[in-house]
């Protein structure tokens, strides 16, 4: 496989772990730290939080799903096929992964906000 080629899968794997590693270490650190620092929020505050968990737990999800599909790509099944990081197998969950990531990280600087 060509350099630029293997610098791809590289970058997007690195990019598709990155967001996993985020994602969970957000929800880690609101769980542990939020009554710490921002008591007892209310019903809407709570839900908040719970959408913004959500997003991050299905971001999680769809890199897993990403990075399976690019180990797929790599050794397709069956024999040759083209090995890009554009086909859809990898596009689509690395993109629901994306939206997912920025959706929850929307509602927890919501939840900020609305909590200061």
């Amino acid at each position: 496989m060509e350099e630029q080629r293997k610098l791809a899968f590289d970058f997007a794997r690195d990019t598709t772990k990155q967001l996993i590693t985020l994602s969970t270490a957000i929800i880690a650190l609101t769980v542990t730290f939020a009554k710490d620092f921002l008591g007892t929020p209310d019903d809407c505050g709570r839900t908040l939080v719970v959408i913004s968990w959500l997003g991050f737990l299905i971001s999680v999800i769809f890199g897993v799903w990403t990075l399976l599909a690019l180990t797929g790509t790599l050794e397709p099944e069956g024999g040759k096929a083209d090995i890009s990081i554009r086909g859809k197998n990898v596009t689509i969950p690395s993109l629901l992964q994306i939206i997912s990531f920025l959706i929850g990280l929307g509602f927890t600087v919501w939840f900020g906000v609305r909590a200061a």
